[in-house]
């Protein structure tokens, strides 16, 4: 049958807005403003412990206009220390139209504003904002809104003014009208309702329906062109080049050659006593600092431990050095309460802060770490400068690293104001360089953050552009991630922000071409050290290789197509679900389910659905007494969560699971027509030829997986192919495989957990039938005889261990003796 030929028309347009309408938001209008939300005064923060004699002057942002001519051959270059600048700015320039794009986009035509009911706060309204609960608009507190009253004739026309009376049945307007343009203010958001509650000041309510325009606050990305232009400043500086060049540009240079091998022990006590023998190599490497001045990676596929190995680093590092000082930063809000969560249970409030932007709302924040932040004014904010100095840790996401920097709390202005004002003091002297404050800056998920936004922590850290003291070892910059799970989240596509630092440092020679690279692994067993392979480059990095959340079987494909085939599976107690009895040939616990049913868009656009799917998720989870149910698309999950009460199955977009796990995942992916995978490509939507979103989806699951979605549609990309190979070889397929044939090659081969798996089930298979079946085969009864037989077979096999080891022995014997004429 002939495939059916790609739709012309775009399934993603948005529903179809009268010019009217349009033409309300071009008139000409006068602004009104709103009170602005509460913000932190820094520059009165600033001078409540500097006074401006011994800072100079921050510099100012600089200009995000770029020029574009030639931007698509500019990115495409190599990127290099002298052009570093321009790389980057013109990347964010492109965001930012896109992310103009996007407000465009979500604008709001002919929407009611409600009054606030019980809001103490003057001039409070609710919006109602469709997909802010899916978090496809960008907005957060103190965002302004373009609001444009729309008035009506007497038949429901759209007038350009409000009729305020009636002369001879016609239209007259008392006094001259003027349109106004209503800058409202985000000062609440509410995802779960879907409703921002913005602040609307001097608001005439001659009609309270509205055009909504959502704006960019040019702060927000005008930090990131500061940050990446202080960088290209360090760059260029001779005195600063070799720290922020070594971070930034690494290499063999800047690295320590070993010439022993590894001591077999440590001098100091984990607070954590589960640490693996990889996660406490990674931590005594930087405790010790034997691996030169570049950054450390510690690259940690899903569940081996990255952020409990970051954790037990922090604790150390203080713990070694009593005036260590540590910024800790992670992408998201979410992923820095996770790491806050682990310190409190070792430090007290005193020690660790949690710095939280003004703009964060007090019940997005986890109950137990709220003693770990600091209020003032009803708004989270900085604490006094003698407080904020003896905090040990300080932990913030990595945007939030910019209120360190806005308020002069860098290394670089630290150190001025000290030099300085020791300097006035004692002219006759020389003043000796004061240490650095921060010692240490440490990122989570690092592969998350676009890399402007980890330049936001490096400058707060940077030594500055004098010389340090001598004897004074210059911060460390440890990050932890894995670039096989999701990426940076942007509004552009190809540009330099997709891919993050973690991700782009680890492609450089000094990490990948190390003979220790996961990537130089062979069979998928890492590679030790051995006295031959000295001397090397002590290895600036760490592969985490045991996963301590999924049975072997859920990880056999990811390990893989990802990692090398280096996963090694540790997690215990995995095996409680392999009793339900919908598990198919080998009875692991995975399992495909085809589904044929048509995926459907809900009419305004907002999200894709498959009545079939959600009819098939239900039936697998009432099967199971816990279940986690993933899905990409939200409107999918919500009638899922309504086609039959199941109040104790999570439900949500791939993105809210980055990082969770659950015993059961039923993974829906939604779509079954090949003919839109064009238009969710150019999206970044859905699970088809987006490995990492795949990688994601099929790590999250403990005990059980369940994958539903038609094979003829997923195939058409290289991980699916290898997943639908891997259960059809196996038998883990519901409903049949169909007329899916797996295809010869590379994904028709079996992995080394699968060989694992089927080799365990094959001894265990043996254990359970004994040796009689054996004895039948022969034809030998059930009596003395069958003893007899089996006592043989048991001698044969001890005798031909004994050959075994004496061969070895002898092999042994002569590697030595070759080894002793080398």
């Amino acid at each position: 049958m002939a495939k059916p030929r790609p739709s012309g028309l775009d399934v993603y347009a948005r529903p179809y807005i009268p010019q009217i309408l349009k033409s309300v938001n071009q008139l000409a209008a006068r602004s009104v403003y709103s009170e602005l939300v509460l913000w932190i005064d820094y520059a009165q923060y600033t001078h409540s412990f500097a006074g401006t004699r011994f800072l100079p002057a921050d510099a100012p942002q600089p200009s995000t206009q770029t020029d574009q001519s030639d931007l698509a051959n500019r990115l495409a270059q190599h990127l290099e220390p002298k052009r570093y600048y321009s790389h980057f700015s013109n990347a964010l320039v492109q965001e930012v139209q896109h992310l103009q794009h996007e407000c465009e986009e979500h604008a709001l035509y002919k929407v009611t504003l409600f009054q606030a009911p019980s809001d103490p706060r003057p001039a409070m309204f609710w919006l109602h904002v469709p997909g802010l609960r899916e978090m496809r608009l960008r907005v957060e507190i103190g965002d302004s809104v373009l609001l444009r009253q729309i008035h009506f004739g007497m038949r429901g026309e759209i007038l350009e003014a409000p009729l305020l009376t009636y002369r001879q049945d016609q239209p007259v307007l008392l006094s001259p009208y003027i349109n106004l343009q209503y800058h409202s203010v985000i000062w609440g958001i509410d995802r779960l309702k879907e409703r921002l509650t913005v602040r609307v000041d001097g608001l005439q309510p001659t009609s309270m329906v509205f055009n909504a325009s959502f704006t960019i606050q040019g702060a927000r990305l005008g930090a990131l062109h500061k940050a990446v232009a202080d960088v290209d400043h360090l760059l260029a500086t001779s005195k600063a080049t070799r720290w922020m060049t070594s971070m930034l540009f690494p290499d063999s240079s800047f690295g320590v050659m070993q010439t022993t091998l590894n001591k077999g022990t440590i001098d100091w006590e984990p607070h954590d006593s589960e640490l693996n023998y990889e996660q406490i190599r990674a931590i005594d490497n930087v405790l010790n600092r034997a691996y030169g001045t570049l950054p450390y990676m510690i690259s940690g596929p899903p569940g081996t431990g990255k952020t409990k190995t970051l954790v037990e680093l922090a604790m150390q590092l203080i713990s070694a050095t009593p005036e260590a000082h540590l910024l800790v930063c992670a992408p998201s809000d979410p992923a820095a309460d996770t790491i806050t969560l682990r310190l409190r249970q070792h430090m007290t409030p005193k020690q660790l802060l949690r710095l939280n932007s003004p703009s964060r709302s007090f019940p997005e924040v986890p109950q137990s770490i709220l003693p770990f932040c600091h209020v003032d004014d009803d708004m989270f904010s900085l604490p006094p400068f003698p407080q904020m100095m003896a905090y040990k840790i300080v932990v913030t996401s990595c945007r939030d690293a910019e209120i360190l920097i806005r308020a002069r709390l860098r290394n670089a202005d630290l150190f001025n104001l000290e030099f300085g004002f020791q300097s006035a003091m004692h002219p006759e002297k020389t003043t000796p360089y004061p240490s650095l404050h921060w010692t240490g800056l440490l990122m989570d998920e690092a592969a998350q953050a676009i890399e402007p936004e980890a330049c936001l922590g490096m400058t707060v850290v940077a030594p500055p552009e004098e010389c340090m003291a001598p004897e004074q070892a210059p911060p460390i910059f440890v990050m932890a991630g894995d670039q096989n799970q999701l990426g940076p989240r942007t509004a552009s596509k190809g540009t330099a922000l997709q891919t993050s630092l973690f991700e782009r440092l680890l492609s450089r020679s000094v990490y990948s071409e190390h003979p220790l690279a996961r990537s130089k692994l062979s069979g998928g067993v890492m590679r030790p050290l051995t006295q031959k392979m000295l001397p090397i480059l002590r290895p600036p990095f760490a592969n985490l290789i045991r996963n301590y959340r999924s049975h072997p079987a859920i990880l056999a494909t990811p390990s893989a197509l990802f990692y090398n085939d280096t996963l090694e599976p540790e997690a215990t107690k995995t095996d409680s679900l392999l009793s339900w009895p919908g598990w198919k040939g080998e009875k692991w616990p995975v399992l495909f389910a085809t589904n044929t049913g048509l995926d459907e868009i809900e009419q305004d656009g907002g999200g894709w659905y498959n009545n079939t799917e959600a009819r098939m998720a239900c039936e697998y989870a009432q099967s199971f007494l816990a279940a986690g149910l993933v899905n990409l698309l939200r409107k999918t999950a919500r009638n899922k969560k309504n086609k039959i009460a199941m109040g104790d199955v999570s439900i949500g977009p791939l993105e809210a699971f980055q990082g969770l796990e659950s015993r059961l995942v039923i993974f829906c992916t939604t779509r079954t027509r090949d003919r839109f995978l064009e238009q969710d490509a150019a999206r970044g939507l859905g699970v088809i030829n987006e490995p990492r979103r795949y990688n994601v989806a099929m790590t999250r699951a403990k005990e059980g997986l369940v994958v539903i979605g038609n094979p003829a549609v997923l195939a058409q990309d290289p991980c699916w192919t290898a997943f639908l190979s891997f259960c059809q070889r196996n038998g883990l397929w519901d409903s049949g495989n169909g007329s899916w044939t797996a295809p010869e090659g590379e994904y028709g081969k079996a992995g080394r957990l699968e060989k694992q798996l089927l080799h365990a089930k094959g001894a265990a298979d043996r254990q359970a039938n004994g040796l009689r079946n054996g004895g039948r085969a022969l034809g030998l009864p059930d009596d003395d005889e069958h003893v007899l037989w089996q006592s043989g077979v048991d001698v044969e096999s001890a005798l031909r261990e004994v050959d075994d080891a004496e061969a070895g022995g002898d092999e042994e014997a002569e590697d030595a003796q070759d080894e002793d004429e080398d």
